[in-house]
């Protein structure tokens, strides 16, 4: 039996068949390839910074009290600016030893009682150096005083205004702070006029006391003049100062409570930040260098954009920023990345801690 010829098949038909069998593997083929070439050749790698945050802590190197604190939270400050003081040295304690060197003084001159009356210039000059001294022991004593006062009536006067104490007993600590005020400018005049004189007298009875004599009066007066010196050092207080300009960003301590050394008082966080902060997560998908020019978009409505320039790059991967992630929906896992430093555009006036959008140029 012979063959039958083929039928034969029009091109439409061949045509519909090829459309509907190999044509979308073609396509899907060719898709896939188009898209290859344009994420290696015409996507721009982008990623997320945020402007760096600089904050410093105002501490005490000595413990003490806290007796002022004239800022507040997010009150603008300066550099260099006094925000508080911190009374080093307990009053109590500066008034026993004020005590001891009153009667250590005392106990000198009753020893110059018996030298020879040849040594008399000397001794008179020495009790006059020792009266010098015991009235600045008791201007010393009066600060003590005053401030106790002052703390007194500082505690009374909030008292005082909501009627919880009596008028007699606010008006009788304001006499008294008003009263130790007066002896204490009464006192700084005395001593200011006893010392010159104290000093000229001493100079000219040391040439012409024997020498022994003379530098055993003048070793024990030195103790004695490093001793009070020392006592009057830790009669003030120290200052406080911030460390940079900006705003109070958080108040540890408040006026009147007692402080460790080192013990953090005031945090002061930057209103303007230098740089961004950002991290190249892994797998890399550029390789950065500094010069490298960047977009930097604001995620605020108007999406203002400026150019910048990357200043530094790390040198190992770092655990990524958690705000960094916790934005990218990954606050749980921790990542790392590489560290780069970007220049903050001036134009965009960034807020310490805002995130923006980072596009690489090159």
């Amino acid at each position: 039996m012979n063959d039958l010829p083929p039928i034969p098949i029009p091109s439409r038909l061949r045509w519909t068949a090829f459309c509907t069998e190999k044509l979308p593997f073609v396509v899907f083929a060719l898709g896939v390839a188009a898209v290859a070439v344009l994420w290696n050749h015409s996507v721009t790698p982008s990623l997320v910074a945020e402007a760096e945050t600089v904050s410093a802590e105002v501490r005490s190197a000595q413990g003490g009290t806290l007796t002022t604190l004239d800022v507040a939270l997010f009150q603008p400050v300066t550099a260099g600016q006094v925000i508080g003081h911190v009374q080093v040295a307990d009053p109590k304690l500066l008034a026993a030893s004020l005590a001891v060197i009153r009667a250590e003084i005392a106990l000198m001159r009753a020893n110059l009682e018996p030298v020879l009356p040849a040594q008399r210039v000397a001794l008179d000059a020495g009790r006059l150096q020792l009266d010098w001294m015991h009235e600045r022991v008791t201007l010393a004593s009066l600060r003590v005083q005053l401030q106790q006062a002052e703390a007194e009536l500082v505690r009374l006067r909030p008292l005082f205004e909501k009627n919880i104490v009596s008028v007699e007993i606010y008006e009788t600590a304001r006499l008294q702070r008003e009263n130790l005020s007066a002896q204490l400018t009464e006192q700084t005049k005395l001593v200011e006029t006893l010392g010159p004189a104290a000093r000229e007298f001493s100079q000219r009875s040391a040439e012409s006391t024997p020498r022994p004599a003379a530098e055993t009066l003048a070793a024990a007066t030195h103790v004695q003049e490093e001793k009070l010196r020392l006592t009057e050092t830790q009669l003030g207080t120290v200052a406080l100062t911030a460390p940079l300009d900006g705003v109070v960003s958080a108040v540890h301590r408040r006026a009147g409570e007692s402080l460790k050394a080192g013990e953090p008082i005031v945090t002061v966080a930057a209103t303007q930040s230098a740089r961004l902060v950002g991290f190249v997560r892994q797998p890399l998908a550029f390789e950065p260098k500094p010069g490298m020019t960047v977009d930097i978009r604001r995620r605020t409505a108007a999406r203002q954009t400026a150019p910048a320039k990357i200043t530094a790059v790390g040198g190992v991967l770092e655990p990524v920023s958690p705000t960094i992630l916790a934005l990218l929906n990954r606050a749980n896992t921790p990542e790392l990345g590489l560290r780069i430093h970007i220049a903050a555009p001036a134009a965009l006036n960034l807020r310490p801690g805002e995130q923006v959008d980072v596009t690489i140029r090159e």
